[in-house]
């Protein structure tokens, strides 16, 4: 009995979703599937859904990766070249995430501080770094 329940529970954390999303979040990601796919549907890496305070305001901002996007008809999203494909930066005002920021790269991620860090990789492979100054990205 006690090997089931246990057995039980590992199914559950595997078949549950990783992380709960805000609305505005789920309605953003639809939008940016549905452009990057022409309207065929498509699904997202989880991975490139990056929910996290990013202005220090203590509220969830908001970070979408087209690396991540595979379309239904096949293929990745149009907004992807041979390098980099194209990512967006969303800052949390209010109930609403405000489009702050349009970046070309690949392999976006944030560090775990106060203030993070976003980091990736350009054309060419370059590193970049974007931080909130506390009026905008730079």
């Amino acid at each position: 009995m006690q090997r089931a329940a246990i057995l039980a529970v590992i199914f559950a954390s595997v078949c549950a979703p990783a992380v709960a999303r805000s609305k505005a979040t789920e309605y953003l990601v639809a939008e940016q599937i549905a452009e990057a796919c022409s309207g065929a549907g498509g699904q997202i890496d989880p991975a490139a859904v990056i929910e996290q305070d990013l202005t220090g305001d203590g509220k969830d901002d908001l970070i979408i990766s087209h690396e991540g996007i595979s379309c239904a008809a096949g293929g990745r999203s149009s907004f992807c070249g041979a390098q980099v494909c194209a990512f967006n930066v969303y800052v949390r005002r209010g109930a609403l995430l405000e489009l702050a920021k349009e970046m070309l790269g690949t392999m976006v991620s944030v560090d775990g501080s106060k203030v993070p860090s976003i980091r990736w990789y350009g054309h060419g492979g370059a590193k970049h770094l974007l931080r909130w100054d506390g009026s905008s990205f730079r």
